[in-house]
């Protein structure tokens, strides 16, 4: 038996990565095919050994590293194109 709930809607998701990916060199890739919903109240973490991209997807979220595909949301509206400082949205390692 899970205690998640699954009633919650579209509507209660707040950051949202589709099909991100992100690669340096244009082939290694560092982040593969992320697809991620993160809801309002939610406590989330991100686990994984070193170099599994954690903190890029942070960084992409943040706005200091650029998707190389795919698509963030925040509130429903995409953010790739949106500059750190316009995201309201810190960063902290």
């Amino acid at each position: 038996m899970s205690d998640v709930d699954t009633s919650a809607g579209a509507s209660d998701v707040l950051v949202s990565f589709r099909g991100v990916q992100k690669s340096y060199d244009g082939e290694a890739l560092i982040v593969k095919d992320l697809n991620l919903d993160i809801r309002k109240g939610e406590f989330l973490t991100l686990l994984g050994p070193s170099g599994s991209g954690k903190t890029t997807s942070l960084m992409m979220l943040a706005g200091f590293e650029t998707p190389t595909a795919g698509e963030i949301l925040l509130g429903g509206r995409a953010i790739n194109n949106v500059p750190p400082h316009k995201r309201d949205i810190g960063m902290v390692f």
